[in-house]
């Protein structure tokens, strides 16, 4: 499929993985060859990437890995993260997200090479204000935070129950 022929009005949610990855290609073809000098592999995985199971709703676009499983550096992004996190975006905005994260990314390798860390403090400045705004404690459990995921849950409970009972002839 050609991407000039993606249609714009899609939204992320409703992409394939093979549509992601061309967006993805067509992002990567825009860097010039000298920006991704010393990088091995750029790969694009189905899988969502939380960042932590107890962290919920904060998924990892990307990742820069010095020493990837080829011992190369590479640069994985996560096809499921984005349509977690920008499930509502349009291609034209979801083509930004994109290069924006390739970008990120390849700052990581460019500051690693040079020896700097900045871009990692940054991130980790915003985890911490992430934390922060969230009220967010190290070790808490996830479940049972989102009062609306747990009112759905007691829901279906309630209405199973009330299948359960029509269909073994308990008038309610």
């Amino acid at each position: 499929m050609d991407i000039s022929m993606l249609n714009d009005d899609l939204f992320t949610a409703s992409l394939t993985f093979r549509q992601f990855d061309e967006i993805f290609r067509e992002q990567l073809e825009l860097i010039p060859d000298n920006f991704k000098e010393g990088v091995a592999q750029f790969i694009l995985e189905a899988k969502e990437h939380r960042h932590s199971r107890y962290m919920p709703g904060l998924y990892t676009l990307g990742h820069y890995m010095p020493r990837g499983h080829i011992g190369q550096p590479i640069v994985v992004l996560y096809f499921g993260s984005f349509k977690r996190a920008f499930p509502h975006l349009q291609v034209p905005k979801l083509r930004i997200e994109v290069a924006k994260t390739l970008a990120h990314e390849l700052l990581h390798h460019w500051e690693l090479c040079s020896g700097y860390d900045h871009l990692g403090d940054e991130d980790r400045e915003f985890l911490e204000e992430w934390k922060r705004k969230t009220s967010f404690k190290s070790g808490q459990n996830a479940v049972g935070k989102n009062f609306v995921e747990a009112a759905l849950y007691i829901y279906f409970i309630f209405v199973l129950i009330a299948v359960m009972a029509r269909w073994i002839g308990v008038a309610l």
